[in-house]
Protein backbone atom coordinates (compact mmCIF):
# COMPACT_ATOMS: atom_id res chain seq x y z
CA UNK A 1 0.00 0.00 0.00
CA UNK A 2 1.09 3.57 -0.63
CA UNK A 3 2.93 4.89 2.44
CA UNK A 4 0.71 7.95 2.70
CA UNK A 5 -2.22 5.69 3.58
CA UNK A 6 -0.54 3.70 6.35
CA UNK A 7 -2.73 5.25 9.08
CA UNK A 8 -6.31 6.32 9.68
CA UNK A 9 -8.62 5.42 6.83
CA UNK A 10 -6.46 2.68 5.37
CA UNK A 11 -8.80 -0.21 6.13
CA UNK A 12 -11.86 1.57 4.76
CA UNK A 13 -10.02 2.60 1.62
CA UNK A 14 -8.78 -0.96 1.14
CA UNK A 15 -12.39 -2.17 1.32
CA UNK A 16 -13.48 0.32 -1.31
CA UNK A 17 -10.49 -0.62 -3.42
CA UNK A 18 -11.58 -4.26 -3.40
CA UNK A 19 -15.11 -3.30 -4.38
CA UNK A 20 -14.53 -0.73 -7.06
CA UNK A 21 -11.04 0.59 -7.79
CA UNK A 22 -9.40 -2.64 -8.86
CA UNK A 23 -12.15 -3.41 -11.33
CA UNK A 24 -10.18 -2.04 -14.28
CA UNK A 25 -11.93 -4.28 -16.73
CA UNK A 26 -10.10 -7.00 -18.60
CA UNK A 27 -11.58 -5.58 -21.78
CA UNK A 28 -9.64 -2.33 -21.34
CA UNK A 29 -6.35 -1.83 -23.13
CA UNK A 30 -4.50 0.03 -25.84
CA UNK A 31 -1.70 -0.88 -28.22
CA UNK A 32 0.17 2.17 -26.86
CA UNK A 33 0.92 0.21 -23.68
CA UNK A 34 2.04 -2.97 -25.43
CA UNK A 35 4.94 -1.63 -27.49
CA UNK A 36 8.47 -2.49 -26.41
CA UNK A 37 10.86 0.45 -26.28
CA UNK A 38 13.88 -1.65 -25.42
CA UNK A 39 16.93 0.05 -26.92
CA UNK A 40 15.17 3.44 -27.07
CA UNK A 41 16.88 6.21 -25.13
CA UNK A 42 14.66 8.88 -23.53
CA UNK A 43 15.85 12.18 -22.04
CA UNK A 44 13.64 14.25 -19.71
CA UNK A 45 14.90 17.82 -19.27
CA UNK A 46 13.62 19.53 -16.12
CA UNK A 47 14.45 22.78 -14.39
CA UNK A 48 13.80 21.82 -10.75
CA UNK A 49 12.97 18.72 -8.72
CA UNK A 50 9.36 17.75 -9.37
CA UNK A 51 9.30 19.25 -12.85
CA UNK A 52 9.88 15.80 -14.34
CA UNK A 53 6.39 14.87 -13.08
CA UNK A 54 4.82 18.08 -14.35
CA UNK A 55 6.43 17.58 -17.75
CA UNK A 56 5.99 13.84 -18.32
CA UNK A 57 5.13 11.87 -15.16
CA UNK A 58 2.70 9.44 -16.81
CA UNK A 59 4.91 9.08 -19.87
CA UNK A 60 7.93 8.20 -17.73
CA UNK A 61 5.85 5.46 -16.09
CA UNK A 62 4.66 4.22 -19.49
CA UNK A 63 8.07 4.17 -21.15
CA UNK A 64 9.94 2.72 -18.18
CA UNK A 65 7.40 -0.13 -18.08
CA UNK A 66 8.09 -0.61 -21.81
CA UNK A 67 11.82 -1.06 -21.04
CA UNK A 68 13.03 2.24 -22.45
CA UNK A 69 16.31 3.65 -21.12
CA UNK A 70 15.30 6.85 -19.34
CA UNK A 71 17.56 9.69 -18.23
CA UNK A 72 16.35 12.70 -16.23
CA UNK A 73 18.48 15.86 -16.13
CA UNK A 74 18.01 18.98 -13.98
CA UNK A 75 19.17 22.53 -14.64
CA UNK A 76 18.73 23.56 -11.01
CA UNK A 77 18.45 21.50 -7.84
CA UNK A 78 18.53 21.50 -4.05
CA UNK A 79 21.17 19.19 -2.57
CA UNK A 80 19.04 18.77 0.56
CA UNK A 81 16.35 17.11 -1.58
CA UNK A 82 18.54 14.60 -3.43
CA UNK A 83 17.16 11.61 -1.52
CA UNK A 84 13.60 12.73 -2.20
CA UNK A 85 14.43 13.13 -5.87
CA UNK A 86 15.96 9.65 -6.08
CA UNK A 87 12.93 8.14 -4.30
CA UNK A 88 10.43 9.91 -6.58
CA UNK A 89 12.21 8.72 -9.73
CA UNK A 90 12.53 5.20 -8.33
CA UNK A 91 8.73 5.09 -8.04
CA UNK A 92 8.51 6.20 -11.69
CA UNK A 93 10.93 3.46 -12.74
CA UNK A 94 14.09 5.54 -13.29
CA UNK A 95 17.44 4.18 -12.08
CA UNK A 96 19.37 6.58 -9.80
CA UNK A 97 22.39 6.14 -12.10
CA UNK A 98 20.38 7.81 -14.88
CA UNK A 99 19.75 11.04 -12.92
CA UNK A 100 21.91 13.97 -14.06
CA UNK A 101 22.49 17.26 -12.23
CA UNK A 102 23.85 19.90 -14.57
CA UNK A 103 26.11 22.76 -13.56
CA UNK A 104 23.89 25.84 -13.53
CA UNK A 105 26.87 28.20 -13.94
CA UNK A 106 27.70 26.83 -17.37
CA UNK A 107 24.33 25.47 -18.30
CA UNK A 108 24.49 26.11 -22.04
CA UNK A 109 27.70 24.10 -22.49
CA UNK A 110 26.50 21.40 -20.08
CA UNK A 111 23.21 21.00 -21.93
CA UNK A 112 24.84 20.79 -25.33
CA UNK A 113 27.42 18.31 -24.10
CA UNK A 114 24.72 16.18 -22.47
CA UNK A 115 22.50 16.04 -25.54
CA UNK A 116 25.40 15.13 -27.81
CA UNK A 117 26.72 12.54 -25.38
CA UNK A 118 23.39 10.75 -24.83
CA UNK A 119 21.96 11.25 -28.32
CA UNK A 120 18.57 10.32 -26.95
CA UNK A 121 15.99 9.13 -29.48
CA UNK A 122 13.25 11.12 -27.75
CA UNK A 123 13.54 14.29 -25.65
CA UNK A 124 10.84 15.74 -23.38
CA UNK A 125 11.41 19.31 -22.22
CA UNK A 126 9.55 22.10 -20.46
CA UNK A 127 8.05 24.62 -22.88
CA UNK A 128 7.85 28.42 -22.97
CA UNK A 129 5.67 28.74 -19.85
CA UNK A 130 4.60 31.51 -17.47
CA UNK A 131 7.42 30.82 -15.00
CA UNK A 132 10.49 32.85 -16.01
CA UNK A 133 12.85 29.97 -15.22
CA UNK A 134 10.84 27.75 -17.57
CA UNK A 135 10.92 30.43 -20.26
CA UNK A 136 14.68 30.81 -19.94
CA UNK A 137 15.34 27.07 -20.01
CA UNK A 138 12.95 26.45 -22.91
CA UNK A 139 14.65 29.21 -24.91
CA UNK A 140 18.08 27.83 -24.01
CA UNK A 141 17.08 24.32 -25.07
CA UNK A 142 15.78 25.61 -28.42
CA UNK A 143 18.99 27.55 -28.99
CA UNK A 144 21.25 24.61 -28.10
CA UNK A 145 19.23 22.11 -30.11
CA UNK A 146 19.20 24.46 -33.11
CA UNK A 147 22.99 24.58 -33.01
CA UNK A 148 23.18 20.78 -32.80
CA UNK A 149 20.76 20.25 -35.68
CA UNK A 150 22.73 22.63 -37.90
CA UNK A 151 26.10 21.11 -36.94
CA UNK A 152 25.26 17.38 -36.81
CA UNK A 153 23.25 16.08 -39.76
CA UNK A 154 23.20 12.53 -38.34
CA UNK A 155 21.19 13.37 -35.22
CA UNK A 156 17.48 14.08 -35.46
CA UNK A 157 15.70 13.33 -32.14
CA UNK A 158 11.96 13.36 -31.48
CA UNK A 159 11.02 16.43 -29.44
CA UNK A 160 7.99 16.84 -27.17
CA UNK A 161 7.58 19.99 -25.07
CA UNK A 162 5.04 20.71 -22.36
CA UNK A 163 3.77 23.68 -20.39
CA UNK A 164 4.53 22.64 -16.81
CA UNK A 165 2.32 25.44 -15.46
CA UNK A 166 -0.44 26.09 -18.01
CA UNK A 167 -1.23 22.40 -18.70
CA UNK A 168 -0.23 20.87 -15.36
CA UNK A 169 0.49 22.86 -12.20
CA UNK A 170 -2.17 25.53 -12.78
CA UNK A 171 -4.89 23.27 -14.16
CA UNK A 172 -8.20 22.86 -12.28
CA UNK A 173 -8.09 20.59 -9.22
CA UNK A 174 -10.53 18.16 -10.88
CA UNK A 175 -9.15 14.75 -9.93
CA UNK A 176 -12.28 13.79 -7.97
CA UNK A 177 -14.67 14.19 -10.89
CA UNK A 178 -16.96 11.16 -11.54
CA UNK A 179 -14.69 10.22 -14.46
CA UNK A 180 -11.07 11.24 -14.94
CA UNK A 181 -10.98 14.44 -17.03
CA UNK A 182 -8.58 15.54 -19.80
CA UNK A 183 -5.98 18.28 -19.54
CA UNK A 184 -7.91 21.50 -19.93
CA UNK A 185 -7.02 24.09 -22.54
CA UNK A 186 -5.42 27.11 -20.82
CA UNK A 187 -7.73 30.13 -20.76
CA UNK A 188 -6.45 33.67 -20.76
CA UNK A 189 -7.73 35.49 -17.67
CA UNK A 190 -8.90 32.21 -16.09
CA UNK A 191 -5.91 29.87 -15.84
CA UNK A 192 -3.67 31.04 -13.02
CA UNK A 193 -0.63 33.02 -14.25
CA UNK A 194 -1.57 32.43 -17.89
CA UNK A 195 -1.06 36.10 -18.69
CA UNK A 196 -0.42 35.84 -22.43
CA UNK A 197 -2.59 33.69 -24.68
CA UNK A 198 0.07 31.64 -26.45
CA UNK A 199 -2.29 28.82 -27.42
CA UNK A 200 -3.35 29.36 -31.03
CA UNK A 201 -0.06 31.00 -32.04
CA UNK A 202 2.95 29.55 -33.92
CA UNK A 203 3.11 25.79 -33.21
CA UNK A 204 0.81 25.92 -30.17
CA UNK A 205 -2.39 24.92 -31.95
CA UNK A 206 -4.58 23.16 -29.40
CA UNK A 207 -6.17 20.77 -31.91
CA UNK A 208 -2.66 19.71 -32.99
CA UNK A 209 -1.47 18.90 -29.47
CA UNK A 210 -0.04 15.45 -28.82
CA UNK A 211 -2.01 13.47 -26.23
CA UNK A 212 -0.58 10.36 -24.60
CA UNK A 213 -2.84 8.00 -22.61
CA UNK A 214 -2.14 7.30 -18.94
CA UNK A 215 -1.24 3.92 -17.39
CA UNK A 216 -3.80 1.78 -15.59
CA UNK A 217 -2.84 2.57 -11.99
CA UNK A 218 -3.10 6.30 -12.68
CA UNK A 219 -6.78 6.06 -13.74
CA UNK A 220 -8.35 4.96 -10.47
CA UNK A 221 -10.76 7.30 -8.65
CA UNK A 222 -8.63 7.43 -5.45
CA UNK A 223 -5.06 8.53 -4.84
CA UNK A 224 -4.42 5.27 -3.02
CA UNK A 225 -2.05 3.00 -4.95
CA UNK A 226 -1.54 5.69 -7.62
CA UNK A 227 2.20 5.62 -8.43
CA UNK A 228 2.20 9.14 -9.83
CA UNK A 229 0.65 10.48 -6.62
CA UNK A 230 3.19 8.50 -4.61
CA UNK A 231 6.05 10.01 -6.62
CA UNK A 232 4.65 13.49 -6.01
CA UNK A 233 4.41 12.91 -2.27
CA UNK A 234 8.00 11.68 -2.19
CA UNK A 235 8.86 15.38 -2.37
CA UNK A 236 8.01 16.31 1.21
CA UNK A 237 8.05 20.07 0.68
CA UNK A 238 6.20 20.37 -2.61
CA UNK A 239 3.66 23.17 -2.85
CA UNK A 240 1.72 22.06 -5.89
CA UNK A 241 -1.37 19.92 -5.91
CA UNK A 242 -1.60 16.32 -7.02
CA UNK A 243 -5.29 16.97 -7.72
CA UNK A 244 -4.38 19.23 -10.64
CA UNK A 245 -2.03 17.04 -12.65
CA UNK A 246 -3.75 13.64 -12.65
CA UNK A 247 -5.79 13.56 -15.85
CA UNK A 248 -6.95 11.14 -18.52
CA UNK A 249 -4.22 12.29 -20.91
CA UNK A 250 -0.83 14.00 -20.94
CA UNK A 251 -0.43 16.90 -23.39
CA UNK A 252 2.62 17.92 -25.43
CA UNK A 253 3.51 20.00 -28.45
CA UNK A 254 5.72 18.15 -30.93
CA UNK A 255 8.61 19.79 -32.78
CA UNK A 256 10.02 18.06 -35.84
CA UNK A 257 13.79 18.03 -36.34
CA UNK A 258 14.05 16.54 -39.85
CA UNK A 259 14.10 19.97 -41.51
CA UNK A 260 16.10 20.02 -44.76
CA UNK A 261 16.92 23.69 -44.18
CA UNK A 262 19.48 22.65 -41.56
CA UNK A 263 21.78 21.50 -44.38
CA UNK A 264 21.22 24.53 -46.62
CA UNK A 265 23.03 27.82 -47.07
CA UNK A 266 20.48 30.34 -45.79
CA UNK A 267 20.45 34.11 -46.20
CA UNK A 268 19.20 34.55 -42.62
CA UNK A 269 19.82 31.71 -40.17
CA UNK A 270 17.04 32.89 -37.85
CA UNK A 271 14.55 30.99 -40.02
CA UNK A 272 16.17 27.61 -39.33
CA UNK A 273 17.52 27.83 -35.78
CA UNK A 274 14.67 25.88 -34.12
CA UNK A 275 13.65 28.97 -32.11
CA UNK A 276 10.19 30.43 -32.61
CA UNK A 277 9.10 32.32 -29.51
CA UNK A 278 11.43 35.06 -28.32
CA UNK A 279 12.84 37.95 -30.38
CA UNK A 280 14.18 35.63 -33.01
CA UNK A 281 12.10 36.52 -36.06
CA UNK A 282 13.53 37.34 -39.48
CA UNK A 283 11.97 40.55 -40.82
CA UNK A 284 13.68 40.27 -44.25
CA UNK A 285 11.22 40.56 -47.14
CA UNK A 286 13.23 38.02 -49.09
CA UNK A 287 14.91 34.84 -47.83
CA UNK A 288 16.91 32.31 -49.86
CA UNK A 289 17.94 28.69 -49.32
CA UNK A 290 20.59 26.94 -51.41
CA UNK A 291 21.64 23.29 -51.30
CA UNK A 292 24.83 21.83 -52.79
CA UNK A 293 22.76 18.84 -53.90
CA UNK A 294 19.05 18.65 -54.60
CA UNK A 295 16.93 17.63 -51.58
CA UNK A 296 13.61 15.85 -51.65
CA UNK A 297 10.69 17.99 -50.50
CA UNK A 298 7.11 16.88 -49.92
CA UNK A 299 5.95 19.43 -47.38
CA UNK A 300 6.87 23.05 -46.64
CA UNK A 301 5.87 24.66 -43.33
CA UNK A 302 6.35 28.38 -42.63
CA UNK A 303 5.74 30.09 -39.28
CA UNK A 304 5.33 33.85 -39.06
CA UNK A 305 5.69 36.26 -36.16
CA UNK A 306 3.50 35.24 -33.22
CA UNK A 307 2.83 38.95 -32.51
CA UNK A 308 1.65 39.68 -36.06
CA UNK A 309 -2.12 40.22 -36.02
CA UNK A 310 -2.34 40.42 -39.81
CA UNK A 311 -1.91 37.76 -42.47
CA UNK A 312 0.72 38.30 -45.16
CA UNK A 313 0.90 37.49 -48.86
CA UNK A 314 4.05 35.61 -49.84
CA UNK A 315 5.50 34.05 -52.98
CA UNK A 316 7.66 30.93 -52.89
CA UNK A 317 9.96 30.09 -55.80
CA UNK A 318 11.46 26.60 -55.89
CA UNK A 319 14.28 25.86 -58.36
CA UNK A 320 14.00 22.17 -59.26
CA UNK A 321 16.71 19.61 -59.92
CA UNK A 322 18.19 19.09 -63.42
CA UNK A 323 16.73 22.27 -64.89
CA UNK A 324 17.80 25.51 -63.25
CA UNK A 325 15.25 27.41 -65.34
CA UNK A 326 12.42 25.17 -64.22
CA UNK A 327 10.63 26.64 -61.22
CA UNK A 328 7.66 25.81 -59.10
CA UNK A 329 6.00 29.02 -57.92
CA UNK A 330 3.51 29.10 -55.06
CA UNK A 331 1.59 32.14 -53.89
CA UNK A 332 0.05 31.75 -50.47
CA UNK A 333 -1.24 33.57 -47.42
CA UNK A 334 0.82 33.40 -44.27
CA UNK A 335 -1.68 33.19 -41.37
CA UNK A 336 -1.69 35.76 -38.58
CA UNK A 337 -0.28 35.14 -35.09
CA UNK A 338 2.52 33.05 -36.58
CA UNK A 339 0.26 30.08 -37.22
CA UNK A 340 1.80 27.59 -39.63
CA UNK A 341 1.30 27.72 -43.37
CA UNK A 342 1.43 24.07 -44.46
CA UNK A 343 2.04 23.33 -48.15
CA UNK A 344 2.10 19.78 -49.52
CA UNK A 345 3.94 19.95 -52.84
CA UNK A 346 3.94 16.33 -53.99
CA UNK A 347 7.42 14.88 -54.40
CA UNK A 348 9.94 17.31 -55.83
CA UNK A 349 13.73 17.76 -55.68
CA UNK A 350 14.81 21.29 -54.86
CA UNK A 351 18.16 23.02 -55.41
CA UNK A 352 17.15 26.52 -54.37
CA UNK A 353 14.22 28.14 -52.61
CA UNK A 354 13.23 31.77 -52.25
CA UNK A 355 10.49 33.25 -50.07
CA UNK A 356 9.36 36.79 -50.87
CA UNK A 357 6.86 38.88 -48.92
CA UNK A 358 4.53 40.56 -51.42
CA UNK A 359 2.17 42.24 -48.99
CA UNK A 360 2.66 42.42 -45.23
CA UNK A 361 2.10 44.59 -42.16
CA UNK A 362 4.50 46.32 -39.78
CA UNK A 363 4.85 43.27 -37.52
CA UNK A 364 5.68 40.91 -40.38
CA UNK A 365 8.39 38.37 -39.71
CA UNK A 366 9.20 34.73 -40.31
CA UNK A 367 10.12 32.64 -37.30
CA UNK A 368 10.93 29.32 -38.97
CA UNK A 369 10.87 27.66 -42.40
CA UNK A 370 10.79 23.88 -42.70
CA UNK A 371 11.33 21.68 -45.76
CA UNK A 372 10.38 18.05 -45.10
CA UNK A 373 11.25 15.06 -47.25
CA UNK A 374 8.27 13.15 -45.85
CA UNK A 375 4.80 14.18 -44.75
CA UNK A 376 5.41 12.31 -41.50
CA UNK A 377 8.82 11.44 -40.05
CA UNK A 378 9.84 8.02 -38.79
CA UNK A 379 9.14 8.08 -35.04
CA UNK A 380 10.21 6.01 -32.08
CA UNK A 381 6.85 6.65 -30.39
CA UNK A 382 4.54 4.28 -32.24
CA UNK A 383 1.25 5.41 -33.83
CA UNK A 384 -1.86 4.78 -31.74
CA UNK A 385 -5.55 5.61 -31.46
CA UNK A 386 -7.76 6.43 -28.47
CA UNK A 387 -11.54 6.63 -28.20
CA UNK A 388 -13.03 9.76 -26.67
CA UNK A 389 -16.26 10.95 -25.09
CA UNK A 390 -16.61 14.72 -25.24
CA UNK A 391 -12.95 14.96 -26.32
CA UNK A 392 -12.04 13.05 -23.15
CA UNK A 393 -9.87 9.94 -23.27
CA UNK A 394 -11.87 7.22 -21.54
CA UNK A 395 -10.88 3.77 -20.36
CA UNK A 396 -13.77 2.79 -18.11
CA UNK A 397 -16.50 5.41 -18.20
CA UNK A 398 -19.34 5.46 -15.67
CA UNK A 399 -22.67 7.07 -16.59
CA UNK A 400 -26.02 7.44 -14.77
CA UNK A 401 -28.65 4.82 -15.60
CA UNK A 402 -30.92 7.34 -17.35
CA UNK A 403 -28.39 8.18 -20.10
CA UNK A 404 -29.60 6.71 -23.40
CA UNK A 405 -26.94 7.75 -25.92
CA UNK A 406 -23.35 8.95 -26.06
CA UNK A 407 -21.27 10.66 -28.74
CA UNK A 408 -18.03 8.82 -29.47
CA UNK A 409 -14.96 10.41 -31.03
CA UNK A 410 -11.44 9.26 -31.83
CA UNK A 411 -7.97 10.66 -31.29
CA UNK A 412 -5.33 9.64 -33.80
CA UNK A 413 -1.58 9.83 -33.26
CA UNK A 414 -0.24 9.74 -36.81
CA UNK A 415 -2.84 7.26 -38.04
CA UNK A 416 -4.75 8.22 -41.20
CA UNK A 417 -6.32 4.89 -42.19
CA UNK A 418 -10.01 3.97 -41.66
CA UNK A 419 -10.86 2.62 -38.21
CA UNK A 420 -13.55 0.13 -37.26
CA UNK A 421 -15.43 0.68 -34.01
CA UNK A 422 -17.46 -2.15 -32.47
CA UNK A 423 -19.69 -1.97 -29.40
CA UNK A 424 -20.97 -5.03 -27.53
CA UNK A 425 -23.73 -4.58 -24.95
CA UNK A 426 -24.64 -7.54 -22.72
CA UNK A 427 -23.08 -9.89 -25.29
CA UNK A 428 -25.02 -8.35 -28.20
CA UNK A 429 -23.54 -6.28 -31.00
CA UNK A 430 -25.09 -2.81 -30.82
CA UNK A 431 -22.71 -0.95 -33.14
CA UNK A 432 -20.25 -1.65 -35.94
CA UNK A 433 -19.10 1.44 -37.83
CA UNK A 434 -16.09 2.62 -39.79
CA UNK A 435 -14.63 6.07 -39.15
CA UNK A 436 -12.73 7.59 -42.05
CA UNK A 437 -11.65 10.85 -40.44
CA UNK A 438 -12.57 12.95 -37.42
CA UNK A 439 -16.31 12.35 -37.46
CA UNK A 440 -18.16 11.29 -34.30
CA UNK A 441 -20.57 8.39 -33.80
CA UNK A 442 -23.76 8.34 -31.76
CA UNK A 443 -23.90 5.22 -29.60
CA UNK A 444 -27.41 4.20 -28.54
CA UNK A 445 -26.98 2.29 -25.31
CA UNK A 446 -30.34 0.50 -25.35
CA UNK A 447 -30.93 -1.55 -22.22
CA UNK A 448 -27.31 -2.66 -21.80
CA UNK A 449 -25.68 -2.07 -18.42
CA UNK A 450 -22.13 -2.50 -19.72
CA UNK A 451 -20.83 -1.66 -23.18
CA UNK A 452 -17.49 -3.01 -24.35
CA UNK A 453 -15.99 -0.96 -27.17
CA UNK A 454 -13.17 -1.84 -29.52
CA UNK A 455 -11.49 0.38 -32.11
CA UNK A 456 -8.88 -0.94 -34.51
CA UNK A 457 -7.13 0.22 -37.64
CA UNK A 458 -8.59 -1.91 -40.43
CA UNK A 459 -5.31 -2.23 -42.30
CA UNK A 460 -3.31 -2.82 -39.10
CA UNK A 461 -5.31 -4.45 -36.25
CA UNK A 462 -2.23 -4.29 -34.01
CA UNK A 463 -3.13 -0.61 -33.51
CA UNK A 464 -6.23 -0.74 -31.34
CA UNK A 465 -8.05 0.65 -28.33
CA UNK A 466 -10.50 -1.00 -25.93
CA UNK A 467 -12.71 0.66 -23.32
CA UNK A 468 -15.88 0.14 -21.31
CA UNK A 469 -18.96 2.22 -20.59
CA UNK A 470 -20.93 1.23 -17.47
CA UNK A 471 -24.25 2.35 -16.13
CA UNK A 472 -24.10 3.06 -12.41
CA UNK A 473 -26.99 3.68 -10.03
CA UNK A 474 -27.44 6.50 -7.54
CA UNK A 475 -26.12 4.40 -4.64
CA UNK A 476 -22.87 3.63 -6.44
CA UNK A 477 -22.41 7.32 -7.33
CA UNK A 478 -22.98 8.36 -3.71
CA UNK A 479 -20.60 5.68 -2.49
CA UNK A 480 -17.88 6.90 -4.84
CA UNK A 481 -18.32 10.51 -3.67
CA UNK A 482 -18.06 9.43 -0.03
CA UNK A 483 -14.84 7.48 -0.59
CA UNK A 484 -13.36 10.27 -2.65
CA UNK A 485 -14.24 12.73 0.13
CA UNK A 486 -12.52 10.49 2.69
CA UNK A 487 -9.55 10.11 0.36
CA UNK A 488 -9.31 13.89 -0.03
CA UNK A 489 -9.63 14.52 3.73
CA UNK A 490 -6.82 12.07 4.37
CA UNK A 491 -4.54 13.82 1.90
CA UNK A 492 -5.50 17.24 3.31
CA UNK A 493 -4.61 16.04 6.80
CA UNK A 494 -1.22 14.64 5.82
CA UNK A 495 -0.10 17.07 3.12
CA UNK A 496 -2.25 20.15 3.81
CA UNK A 497 -3.09 20.48 0.10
Amino acid sequence: MNKIFELGLASELELYDEITCNEETATGGNSFFERSYFGTRILILAVRFGDEILIAGNTILNLSAARAEIFVAYADYDKKMLNENIEALKILGVDSKKIIYMNRDRLSKELKRLILKLRANVIFCVDYDSDLKYQDFSALFDKVLGEILNEHSNYRPEIYKRFACATALNCPADFYAPNLLPVEKPKYGVTNRYDFDLIGRVNYIWNNRVRFPVPEHCRKPLLKDNPLAEAIFAYKKNHWSVLRILNSDEVFFERRTDNQAYCAKVSNVKVCDFKMVRDDVCADKQITFEWTEAVQVRRIVIYGNLFDEESAQIKIRLALENDINKEKIIEAELPKFGRPLILDVGKIFVLRAEIEAIKCGEDFGIAEVEFFAQIEPIRKISPFIKMTIGDNFFYRYDIPCEVEKISLGLYRFHVDEPIKITAMGDDENILTETIQGDEELILNLGAANEIILTAEVISNPSIYDKATIRRVGDLAQIQLKIWQWLDKMRIHKIRNI
